[in-house]
Order: structure tokens, then C-alpha cells, then sequence
């Protein structure tokens, strides 16, 4: 069983990495969210790796982290939810957002990921609530006097735009209240003006 690859990124499309390793070509498919923090071909990338053996193929799924592959592995545990599913719903929130939705029990952020209805959502709140509990991954922080339901709207706006983790977070620490910037589009608008300014 692979469970972590080093190499130098030879192709990467819309869905998976092609990773160079002492000459063997490694086809790892990744989440969106994985996909943002990996470089551009020619570079240098470390994936954590789950292998899923089925009877006509045997797939690997990619993560920037250790975390991130463990709440994989929670997500496939979950009844109706396979590895192709569990690496949708990751794709779909920074991990930190996704894993304090289901924390909060908000069924409604968790049917904002496409493909996740809203029995789907109480699933995945029923079933894994009690587990993340234990995860070592700190809820999101809002900025001071910028209400954190505003904040969680930046997060998935920017998420949805392409913006990867680190840029994302980066973006929302930057945010001030202020009377023009208290609804999502100024907020929205303020975030994006800090990242094009880096």
C-alpha cells in the first residue's frame, strides 16, 4: 500500500497529479482544495496517499497533509459515501471550514458543496460529529467586529474563485469591519484587493 509519494510534478489537470518518483509515474487524484496548494509542473510535491483497491482498478487519492487523508478515510467510513464522494466534499471547503460545519451541526454550509444533499449533510453531521471533536484542526477565526457567518461566506466565495487555503486564510486575517465593508460584497471586495496587492 503507497500511503505517501515525493516527486517532481509532471502533469496536473482538473482532477489529479501525475508525480515523478525515481522515474515512475504516479496518477494521484486530488481534491480541489489539495489541488490549489500543489505547484505547477516541474516542481517539487510531497502527497500523503490513500490506496483504494477495488476489483477493476486501483486508485490513489492525494492530500497536502496527514489531517486531511484521516477525515478522508472518516468520510468513506460514513454509509452512501465512497472515495470519489469523500474527495468531492473535501474539494468543496478549506478543510478548517469544513470540519467546524460539522462540528456546529450546520447542515446548511454542508449542502453548499456540490453534490451534498441535505440528507447527505445530516449524515455526515450525525456520523462524524462526535469524531472531529478530536481532530486537531482549530475552527476558522474571524476578525474582530466582522461577523463570523460574513467571514464564512468569504471563505467559500474565495474557495469558489480558485483562491488556494493559505491564500484564502491569508485574505480573511486581512479583513477590517468598517461601514462599507459589512456585507459580503465588501468584504468579498477587500479580500480580493489584499491578495492582488501581494
Amino acid at each position: 500500500m503507497i500511503a505517501y509519494l515525493r516527486g517532481r510534478v509532471l502533469d496536473r489537470t482538473d482532477g489529479s497529479v501525475v508525480l515523478d518518483v525515481g522515474g515512475v509515474g504516479y496518477d494521484v487524484w486530488c481534491d480541489r482544495q489539495t489541488l490549489l496548494a500543489v505547484a505547477e509542473a516541474g516542481s517539487e510535491c510531497a502527497l500523503h496517499v490513500r490506496t483504494v483497491v477495488r476489483e477493476d482498478a486501483i486508485t490513489l487519492y492525494g492530500f497536502a497533509d496527514a489531517v486531511t487523508r484521516d477525515v478522508f478515510d472518516m468520510l468513506t467510513g460514513v454509509a452512501g459515501v465512497g472515495p470519489k464522494m469523500a474527495s468531492g466534499v473535501l474539494g468543496g471547503l478549506p478543510l478548517p471550514e469544513f470540519v467546524e460545519a460539522v462540528r456546529a451541526k450546520n447542515v446548511k454550509k454542508l449542502t453548499t458543496i456540490s453534490g451534498v444533499g441535505r440528507k447527505t449533510a445530516e449524515r455526515l453531521v450525525l456520523e462524524l460529529g462526535e469524531k472531529f471533536m478530536a481532530l486537531p484542526v482549530e475552527a476558522p477565526a474571524a476578525p474582530a467586529g466582522v461577523p463570523a457567518g460574513l467571514v464564512d461566506d468569504v471563505r467559500s466565495a474565495l474557495a469558489n474563485l480558485g483562491f488556494g487555503p493559505r491564500d484564502v486564510e491569508a485574505a480573511v486575517r486581512g479583513l477590517k469591519p468598517g461601514a462599507s465593508a459589512m456585507d459580503l460584497e465588501g468584504l468579498l471586495r477587500q479580500a480580493i484587493a489584499h491578495l492582488s496587492a501581494k
